[in-house]
C-alpha cells in the first residue's frame, strides 16, 4: 500500500518537473526577448544624435529605413548590431544563413512630429519574435530554419502568429539635432 501512495506520488512530482522546466524555459526567453527589445529602443535613441537639425535621416542607419509598415532592420557590420540575436541575446550577424538566430526584432518607425528645427519625434516599435517549441514539436505549422528566416510582414499572418511568441515595445525617439 505505501508502495503504491509512493509511486502515485512520484508520477505527479515528475509531471510537475516537466511543467515547471518549460515555465522557465518560457521566463528565460520572454526576459531576454524584453533586454532585445529594449536595447533596440535605445540605440534608436542614440542614433537621434545623428538626426541633424534640417530634418534629413541620412545620416542614421536605422531610422532612415522607417515607414508606416513593419521591416526588418539591415545588419551593420560597422556596429556589429542588426536583427538576429541568439538564445543569450548575444547579436548574431545575419551573413551566414545557418547562423543560430532564436530571437528577431522588426521595427515600425512612424513620423510623430515634422518639426525640421530640432523637435521632430518618430514613434519607434520594436517587435521581438521567437519560435514557439510547442508548436514546432507538435508539427502543427513548419518550422522554419529560425525566427529571422521569415518575412517581416509575414510575422502577421495567423500561421505565424501561431509558431512565434512575441515581445512588443514602443516609444518615442526625439530628434537631438546636430
Amino acid at each position: 500500500m505505501a508502495m503504491a501512495v509512493l509511486a502515485v506520488g512520484v508520477v505527479g512530482v515528475i509531471s510537475m518537473q516537466k511543467v515547471t522546466v518549460a515555465s522557465n524555459l518560457h521566463a528565460k526567453n520572454l526576459a531576454i526577448a524584453t533586454h532585445i527589445a529594449q536595447g533596440w529602443l535605445g540605440v534608436l535613441e542614440a542614433e537621434a544624435a545623428l538626426w541633424p537639425n534640417d530634418g534629413s535621416l541620412a545620416s542614421t542607419t536605422w531610422l532612415r529605413q522607417g515607414g508606416a509598415t513593419w521591416f526588418r532592420p539591415t545588419y551593420s557590420l560597422g556596429l556589429s548590431f542588426g536583427p538576429g540575436f541568439d538564445a543569450l541575446g548575444n547579436p548574431v550577424p545575419d551573413l551566414d544563413p545557418d547562423t543560430n538566430q532564436k530571437f528577431c526584432v522588426d521595427l515600425r518607425l512612424s513620423p510623430l512630429t515634422t518639426n525640421n528645427f530640432g523637435g521632430g519625434m518618430i514613434r519607434a516599435e520594436v517587435r521581438v519574435i521567437w519560435l514557439r517549441l510547442d508548436t514546432v514539436l507538435s508539427g502543427t505549422v513548419a518550422a522554419p530554419a529560425h525566427a529571422c528566416s521569415v518575412a517581416a510582414a509575414a510575422v502577421d499572418g495567423d500561421d505565424e502568429q501561431r509558431l512565434f511568441h512575441f515581445v512588443f515595445m514602443s516609444g518615442a525617439v526625439r530628434q537631438v539635432g546636430i
